[in-house]
């Protein structure tokens, strides 16, 4: 954190403009100490977490499963303990290049670019969505799909697979397909309206996958 100094000048205007360039040194240098915490913070817990997960110590502690120590203990869910150590090692791989705080919901799309291709591409992937300003999941997975580090595609299922799940759909409409028609439906009275029903599905179904992949990890 800069050190407080006086000015030089004695003029009321300068001595003004001094302390102003005071004030937004400190406000940055508070920012940046919070976000370097931050990272340290996630990377600080992953390692421990999955300390904790691989040597089964909640059998020591008389919990049935790890999450049901975690939450107990720690107040942090199963599926959030999984995730952080899912993203641990993408973590560890940013910290000597960047000092922003790495969140664990965008630092997920790095993890097949580690698996796959290593710590050095997912230093690159980071780099090459930071240059465009902006680093959230969806910048680092068109950086990784520009850098060629994107995972391979799923295959599609052969013609005849398609048409029977293509004909089964066409009889019945699943629920998520009836709450994306509601949905278009009401932008044609209400666009903003509707844009925000989307919204929060969007949320709904990132947080039931999470959960999904906290409880397969388990």
């Amino acid at each position: 954190m800069p050190e407080f100094t006086e000015p030089d000048s004695s003029d009321p205007a300068a001595r003004l403009e001094f302390y102003s360039r005071g004030i937004l040194a400190v406000q940055y240098a508070a920012r940046a100490n919070h976000e370097r915490a931050e990272q340290q913070k996630l990377i600080g817990l992953g390692l421990r977490l999955q300390a904790v997960k691989e040597e089964e110590l909640h059998k020591t502690a008389g919990f049935d499963t790890f999450g049901d120590l975690t939450e107990a203990r720690f107040g942090i869910k199963k599926h959030q303990a999984n995730n952080i150590i899912r993203v641990l090692g993408v973590a560890q791989a940013l910290e000597d290049i960047t000092t922003q705080e790495l969140k664990e919901r965008p630092l997920r799309v790095l993890v097949p670019v580690l698996d796959t291709h290593g710590a050095q591409a997912v230093r690159e992937t980071w780099e090459e969505a930071a240059r465009h300003g902006n680093v959230s999941d969806t910048a680092l997975k068109d950086a990784a799909n520009f850098l060629g580090y994107a995972p391979p595609k799923e295959q599609l299922p052969v013609p005849e697979e398609r048409k029977a799940v293509e004909q089964k759909s066409a009889v019945r409409p699943s629920e998520s397909q009836r709450a994306v028609a509601r949905i278009r439906v009401l932008a044609e009275k209400d666009l903003d309206l509707a844009r925000r029903e989307a919204e929060a599905l969007e949320s709904a179904v990132r947080e039931l996958l999470e959960e999904l992949a906290g409880n397969l990890e388990q």
